[in-house]
């Protein structure tokens, strides 16, 4: 199999459509109001450990690029994750751990509540592979996995903020980081795809396949752990 410029993105889709999202369990039993709101927060508060260690892969591979041209797309990426805001000024709330805290807090989860929390098991397994495929990887099969994932997360945030604007736990007019990946994340993802090339097809695959096995197996885990 060649790999055309848009590879990463077919295959991608084709991944998708037969294995959906709106699939997973976890967003399945949040979708179908089977999930009760602590276990959503609960669960909420360890994806707040995900959002915040998401840029430090990206920074990884971001190291491993030989030039300014290799590494631009990610530089942009990393300024937006930490508050750029559209004028180019650095805006510290919209940092994406930030808006995700803002998240919580409309949840009822206060910052200090944020912060005595542990980090649990299953969103460390997904943050270290996450990290590993960004140091150890080719740089095709790394942003094949990152694409994937913005990719995936753009639909699951759609998919969470009409959820719990639905259910009652969060008003509409006070959604915040859901609303905001849920438009945006899809260009990201395009750009990471963009970013792979077309010379390591067995890469771009093996990277979207991998992004996908540890971003839906994480959703998994989050209604499995303790």
């Amino acid at each position: 199999m060649t790999a055309p410029s848009n590879a990463a993105l077919e295959y991608a889709e084709a991944l998708l459509t037969r294995s959906p999202v709106s699939e997973n369990p976890y967003l399945r039993s949040l979708c179908d109001g089977v999930m009760e709101r602590d276990e959503f927060v609960r669960s909420q508060r360890q994806f707040y450990f995900a959002v915040r260690f998401f840029s430090r892969p990206m920074a990884a591979l971001t190291a491993r690029l030989p030039d300014s041209s290799s590494r631009r797309m990610l530089v942009h990426n990393l300024a937006e994750e930490h508050g750029l805001a559209e004028d180019g000024v650095f805006e510290p709330a919209m940092a994406h751990d930030r808006t995700f805290v803002e998240f919580l807090g409309t949840l009822g989860v206060e910052a200090a509540g944020v912060a005595t929390t542990s980090e649990e098991s299953p969103v460390r397994a997904f943050n270290l592979a996450l990290l590993g495929a960004c140091t150890s990887e080719s740089p095709a099969f790394a942003f094949s996995c990152l694409g994937v994932i913005e990719y995936m997360f753009a639909d699951i945030s759609a998919l969470i903020g009409a959820a719990v604007v639905r259910r009652g736990w969060v008003a509409a007019e006070d959604l915040v980081h859901y609303k905001l990946h849920a438009e945006i994340d899809k260009r990201h993802a395009a750009e990471f795809f963009h970013s792979t090339g077309t010379r390591d097809s067995a890469g771009i695959f093996a990277g979207v396949e991998f992004g996908h096995h540890i971003f839906a197996g994480f959703y998994r885990s989050l209604i499995a752990s303790p």
